[in-house]
């Protein structure tokens, strides 16, 4: 009998995606509800918008979601192709490469391929028999495996067998009661039969258009059929500009919208509203405001239809204030009124030498001056941005002379300070300095000093204690000026006993008391970089909650007294581990396996212990990656691969996270050839017969090979009867 084989050819069409890091500009659709032809509806598109619509796995979805019937997109079969090219859809309409398919299944239709020739082989036919027993029917079935070519049992599958009393469960002759019968083969010319060759489908079209259906897939159609469709067009940014602004006036100018505007609609938004269409790029704005806010918005208007506006907000210069006074002196400060002009302002800024003062109001206290000293201020309105300010107005004034100025305190320790000042203008004989406690107790009185002594230092001083000091110009010895005072701090003592506790996303610190303090200030650090500050503390202890897992934290404390700290004391500790998630195999082939996975959600700089193993091989390998994903080479083909990955952090990890693949399997087909013999007649056709044998080989290879490789075992008969 000849033996039949079928050859299966799967044609894969494999889509490579090609990735940009580049820009891309943003896109808005437009489903068309009027019916056109693909070139009647692509004329449009361009006309109104920029071309049909391309489609990536992006965007079919949200384009969907809003069709109810077929649409036109811009693809075409033949459209960036010629007619005599195998190669077709290779680009959109607007000339992107085709990147991404998502076709109906049995679209798109080929053209079936011609005729093959018949020819002639050589087959096998029926086994001649030698002589046998009267009234023994034979039976012979072939029972096909496919394995894979690393397992252990390839070399000895390869060996055709015919004898009935191998390959059962047990060992055991499965035909001990049957007549062993030998055979012989021979082999003779015959022609085999062409081919059948295929109609041509009814569905094929030559040049064809792609439509989607409502539902995303897409089919072809004929492209002079009327459907509706969908436009894109790449959202418009622009920018408005406006130069030469004054108290009243500004010139407006924009850029020049895509494709055919028919003109501009300007919106001017402020203390009036005016709405302009023109034709033109710029436009004069007149008889504004004086310091007032105005938004404009340009709009192109393609085929009725607005686009992205172009924006633009400004203020007019304000006028300058007049009636600048002086109404008040003092040794450091001089009190300033004006009166606001026309229009509108949204504060002013008062300049003396280098320093700057902000007011809401048409007053100002202006402080902080050296007593005797003659200044100039300048008062100028500005508008609510900054943008624009007013012109200036200037008055000069002299401060009341007679107290020191730049008071100030150094060099501060746990029980002393250095107090340093400048005299003051004019005469000064001797200074006063006194120390005090909030209790009005005095801890320190140096008496009376000569001129030239511009520094004290003040000693005996109590640890983490707020100071008030006091320096009084004398003259003649008798006479005072205003005293200046100051309030300073002695530095307190650290904290003692740090002690840090965590969990996976939470740690806290507590400390002893140190003593006389304020309150302590925290620093959070997770390497150089302080996430977390806690400033005005006053219990002993401080929580840290919604940290990373796996990450290493430095808890520094301060105790404070006013704005002085004492030495930092700091402590580290990780956050114990959270697993990773998402496991899953990003590709593979015959050899290896890449696995990739996510990192914990908040986890910090952590490092990854990967394992892969297989039963069957006795294979096991474990590392440890900082990367999120890793490639195990040098497998075998077939096999199935347990993979296990754990966060680790300091000495700790996570739970497993676990993922199964089989690399690629490399097929071999292998023939096992079983003869059943029988003095009964037909006893081996009988079904039940075969399907016992083969249930056995089934359970045979499961037991040994169960899943841990690739394997199939299929049958397929043949019989002939023999008298």
């Amino acid at each position: 009998m000849r033996r039949l084989s079928l050859h299966i050819k799967v044609c894969i069409l494999i889509t490579l995606v090609l990735m940009w890091t580049c820009g891309v500009a943003e896109r808005e659709y437009f489903p068309q509800a009027r019916n056109l032809t693909w070139d009647e509806a692509r004329n449009h598109c361009q006309i109104c918008f920029k071309d049909l619509v391309t489609l990536t796995p992006d965007n079919t979805q949200g384009i969907a979601r809003n069709l109810s019937s077929d649409h036109w997109i811009g693809l075409r079969k033949n459209f960036y192709s010629t007619f005599n090219s195998t190669v077709f859809w290779t680009r959109w309409a607007n000339g992107d490469p085709l990147a991404f398919q998502n076709w109906y299944p049995g679209w798109p239709v080929f053209k079936s391929p011609p005729p093959k020739q018949a020819c002639c082989s050589c087959s096998c036919t029926c086994p001649a028999t030698t002589p046998a027993p009267a009234t023994t029917s034979l039976a012979a079935y072939t029972e096909f495996i496919s394995l894979n070519t690393t397992s252990e049992f390839g070399d000895f599958m390869t060996e055709n067998v015919t004898d009935s009393s191998i390959f059962t469960t047990t060992g055991q002759n499965l035909t001990n009661n049957t007549t062993h019968m030998d055979f012989t083969a021979e082999c003779v010319r015959s022609p085999m039969l062409p081919p059948d060759v295929p109609e041509t489908d009814e569905n094929y079209i030559e040049d064809s258009c792609v439509a989607m259906l409502s539902f995303g897939a897409w089919v072809e159609k004929n492209c002079s059929e009327l459907l509706p469709f969908i436009c894109y067009e790449d959202r418009f940014f622009g920018q408005a500009n406006v130069t030469n602004v004054t108290t009243g006036n500004a010139t407006l100018s924009w850029l020049m919208g895509p494709g055919n505007i028919s003109h501009y609609r300007v919106e001017v938004r402020g203390d009036i509203t005016m709405t302009l269409n023109l034709t033109n790029l710029t436009y004069d704005l007149l008889n504004l405001t004086a310091g007032t806010r105005y938004s404009v918005h340009v709009f192109p208007v393609k085929c009725d239809r607005d686009l992205n506006p172009q924006e633009v907000t400004f203020y007019t210069i304000p006028n300058k204030v007049t009636n600048l006074a002086v109404t008040k002196v003092t040794e450091t400060s001089v009190f300033l009124a004006w009166t606001k002009s026309d229009g509108n302002v949204s504060f002013y800024v008062i300049k003396v030498n280098n320093t700057s003062k902000e007011s809401y109001n048409e007053n100002a206290e202006v402080h902080g001056l050296i007593p005797g000293n003659l200044y100039t201020f300048v008062v100028h309105a500005e508008v609510q941005d900054r943008s624009r300010q007013s012109e200036e107005s200037t008055i000069s004034a002299y401060t009341k002379p007679g107290k020191v100025s730049n008071l100030s305190v150094s060099e501060n320790t746990n029980t002393s300070l250095l107090l340093t000042w400048d005299p003051p203008e004019g005469n000064a004989m001797a200074f006063r300095v006194v120390a005090m406690d909030d209790s009005d107790n005095e801890l320190f009185n140096n008496g009376e000093h000569s001129s030239t002594q511009t520094q004290q230092e003040v000693t005996g001083l109590p640890m983490g204690t707020r100071i008030t000091l006091s320096v009084t110009a004398l003259v003649n010895g008798t006479l005072e000026g205003d005293n200046v005072t100051v309030v300073n701090y002695t530095v307190p003592e650290p904290i003692s006993n740090l002690t840090l506790k965590s969990t996976n996303n939470t740690l806290n610190a507590t400390w002893i008391h140190p003593g006389n303090y304020s309150s302590f200030t925290v620093h959070l650090k997770l390497g150089d970089q302080i996430v977390c500050s806690e400033h005005g503390l006053t219990q002993l202890n401080k929580s840290f909650y919604q940290l990373k897992n796996s990450a290493n934290y430095t808890v520094i404390v301060y105790t404070v007294s006013g704005h002085l700290q004492s030495p930092p004391v700091e402590k580290s500790k990780f956050t114990l581990p959270s697993p990773p998630t998402d496991v899953s195999v990003s590709s593979s082939n015959t050899t290896q396996i890449t696995f990739q996975w996510k990192p914990p959600e908040d986890a910090g700089k952590v490092t990854y212990f990967v394992s892969l193993n297989s039963s069957f091989w006795g294979y096991n390998k474990s590392l440890c990656v900082k990367e999120t994903s890793h490639m195990f080479g040098d497998l075998a083909s077939g096999t199935k691969y347990s993979f296990q990955v754990r966060t680790m952090a300091d000495e700790s990890r996570s739970e497993a996270e676990n993922c199964s693949h089989y690399t690629d399997a490399e097929k071999m087909e292998i023939s096992l050839s079983m003869l059943c013999s029988s003095s009964e007649a037909l006893h081996c056709a009988n079904g039940t017969v075969k399907e016992t044998v083969f249930n056995k080989l089934m359970t045979y290879f499961e037991s040994r090979l169960g899943d841990s490789i690739f394997w199939r075992l299929q049958k397929k008969e043949s019989e002939k009867s023999a008298t």
